[in-house]
Order: C-alpha cells, then sequence, then structure tokens
C-alpha cells in the first residue's frame, strides 16, 4: 500500500493564499500605483444599561434643542423632526430610566405653554457631552493610520 501525504503542497498554497492580494488592471487599479489606504478612527457614543440602549447623539440633541428653545415643538422644528418622534424619544427614556427630563406646562387662553429640562435631564447631558468631549480630545491627538 502507497502512503499519501495529504500534507503534500499545503504548505505552498499556504504560502500563496497568506501573500497580500494586489489589485489587478482589469479591476481598472493598476499595482503600481499607489492607492489611498490613509484611515482615520472615528466612534459614535451612547449609553447603556445592561446591555440595551439608553441615551446618544439624537437624544442629546432633542434635549438640548428642548432646552435651548423652550418648548418641544419648537426644539423638534429646529432639528426638522416631528413633536411627535421628539416627544417619543424623551418619554422612552423616562420610562427606561424612571425619571423625569423634560417637564411640559400649560399656557393660558393665548398658549404661551412650554417645556423644561429638569436638573436629571441637564445632568444627562452633563455626563454624555462630559464623555463625548473625551473621546473627541482622544481622537483630535489620534494621527491617520496608514495601510
Amino acid at each position: 500500500m502507497q502512503r499519501v501525504n495529504v500534507f503534500d503542497g499545503a504548505i505552498e498554497s499556504y504560502c500563496e493564499l497568506s501573500r497580500p492580494l494586489l489589485p489587478r488592471k482589469e479591476f481598472g487599479v493598476s499595482p503600481k500605483k499607489k492607492r489611498n489606504l490613509k484611515l482615520e478612527p472615528n466612534y459614535k457614543l451612547w449609553l447603556e444599561r445592561d446591555g440595551k440602549y439608553i441615551f446618544g447623539p439624537g437624544a442629546y440633541g432633542i434635549i438640548k434643542a428642548v432646552h435651548q428653545e423652550g418648548t418641544i415643538t419648537k426644539g423638534a422644528k429646529k432639528l426638522g423632526m416631528s413633536y411627535r418622534y421628539a416627544w417619543g424619544v424623551i418619554k422612552k427614556i423616562e420610562t427606561e430610566l424612571g425619571i423625569i427630563l423634560v417637564e411640559t406646562y400649560k399656557g393660558g387662553t393665548d398658549g404661551g405653554g412650554g417645556a423644561r429640562v429638569t436638573e436629571y435631564g441637564l445632568e444627562l447631558m452633563k455626563l454624555y457631552s462630559s464623555v463625548n468631549d473625551a473621546f473627541n480630545n482622544i481622537l483630535e491627538d489620534s494621527e491617520q493610520l496608514d495601510l
């Protein structure tokens, strides 16, 4: 019975596969042409509790706009979204955390109602902003990565 070496040629095949692939001319890129492979680090920050999304850049923007504008309607309009969507985002976070982020109040016969971001809301904005700023500082100090 003749012995067959199952590994015969395996090393050569592995070495062939492990070589970096060069772009082919048929794909429109010459192997001699320098490609731009500069990469920049980036991120998107959000806050979670027990692995569940709670607060991110969209919610931060909504609460900040409500704080600046004094009403959910004006805050939502400033961001180009509906009142209902902005209100829904706020209520979802409030339900998840069990705290009030935005208090609304009714106006008189001429309207004049509004919204006020609570201390909890301001503290959550401050927390998110400080962590986000720290990440931004790290990114500003980082260099481009060249592949």
